[in-house]
């Protein structure tokens, strides 16, 4: 088994619980001040078991039950010499020790109530008054294994009676055998007479009877093994994080490599028609806006004074037309450009240079037409 399988099943295995019966051990409820801090109550169960057993508290066996704000404590106790070395060996491998008895304790009634457990070797009277969740009255009755019936109901009789009549009829339950019937990381779960009672983890260490230092060092080697397990299986996700996501660039890398090749297979079919989109263009350019100088020249000659005159016309661009001229008479010149200017089809004129030799003035105008003014004609 390797490592990380190991830990996974120190982690997060099935916790097994052994059940002991009652009849091994002496119960007591003992009252405890209600301002005694719940750190302080394992030494103060350890001080009422110095005083109540012969043995020291080394020699025992033990468990208590005790929740905060309570003003008693049960616990229960048993000579450690009374188990054999095969039960210490079965209780190493166990994750809780309990008496029977430690099952019932998590009922915790709202009010008033009793049960009788019925075990092979003991009946157990256990009484709530309702105060709070620590029982007031427990009673173990031992009866042997081979016992008669008779037996058994004088000791059933006797567990009763130790109520005191202070309590509603006692439920009739079978304690749990052998293991726990659910459980969880955090803790566990039993099932008794159809009622589930959970504990966790501390409060289990509390019921368990066995070595309490011992109990610290276990609980915090399931928390370290756990804490190893979680990191793991963290690093091994990531691990296969990491290894999708270089499948994932891999495969992105052979479908763009193969999108390339498909482009470049595609580069001369998609350049015919690229070119054959732009010769279309250019002849549909062609046929709409075509250079018409004569329309031009027609234009700026509805304007023109008789005193001036055109010694060459250039064309500039489609829209464009640059007119050399001139004139002995130099007003005539500043005339036409206005009119020109208030010609439709002109956008603007612009005067260019102009010089005056021997009474003769020569200029240059620019003349911009505007697009729809040199439209050629819908053909027929």
């Amino acid at each position: 088994m390797s490592v990380l399988e190991k830990l996974k099943q120190s982690a997060a295995a099935t916790k097994q619980v052994v059940i002991l019966s009652d009849a091994a051990f002496f119960v007591r409820v003992l009252p405890v001040p209600a301002a005694t801090p719940p750190e302080e109550v394992p030494g103060f169960v350890e001080l009422a078991l110095e005083g109540l057993s012969p043995f020291s508290v080394a020699q025992l066996c033990y468990g208590y039950f005790h929740t905060p704000g309570a003003d008693r404590a049960l616990v229960y106790a048993a000579y450690r010499r009374r188990f054999t070395v095969a039960d210490a060996e079965v209780w190493a491998e166990a994750d809780a020790v309990l008496p029977g008895l430690a099952v019932c304790l998590g009922l915790a009634p709202a009010g008033p109530r009793a049960v009788l457990l019925t075990g092979a070797e003991a009946v157990t009277a256990i009484g709530w008054d309702g105060r709070n969740t620590v029982p007031a009255v427990v009673s173990v009755n031992p009866v042997g294994a081979d016992a008669s019936p008779e037996e058994r109901e004088a000791a059933k009789k006797a567990a009763v009676a130790a109520l005191g009549g202070a309590f509603p009829e006692p439920s009739v339950f079978a304690p749990p055998a052998g293991t726990v019937s659910r459980v969880g990381d955090n803790g566990c779960r039993f099932v008794i007479g159809g009622e589930p009672v959970s504990f966790e983890n501390t409060q289990l260490d509390t019921l368990d009877v066995r070595d309490k230092a011992a109990l610290v060092a276990r609980r915090r080697e399931r928390t370290r093994n756990l804490r190893l397990w979680q990191a793991a299986a963290g690093c091994t996700a990531l691990i296969g994080l990491a290894l999708l996501l270089q499948i994932g660039l891999a495969g992105g890398r052979i479908l763009l490599r193969s999108r390339a090749a498909l482009a470049e297979a595609q580069a001369p079919a998609v350049q015919k028609i690229v070119t054959k989109h732009e010769l279309a263009n250019r002849i549909q350019e062609l046929s709409n806006h075509r250079l018409m100088p004569i329309r031009m020249l027609e234009i700026v000659n509805e304007k023109r004074p008789r005193t001036i005159q055109f010694t060459s016309a250039t064309t500039r661009g489609l829209y464009g037309l640059e007119i050399q001229g001139q004139t002995n008479a130099t007003l005539d010149i500043s005339s036409y450009q206005a009119a020109l200017k208030e010609l439709p089809a002109c956008d603007h004129v612009d005067l260019g240079q102009t010089a005056d030799r021997g009474g003769v003035t020569r200029f240059t105008l620019t003349v911009t037409f505007r697009p729809e003014a040199l439209r050629p004609p819908p053909s027929s």
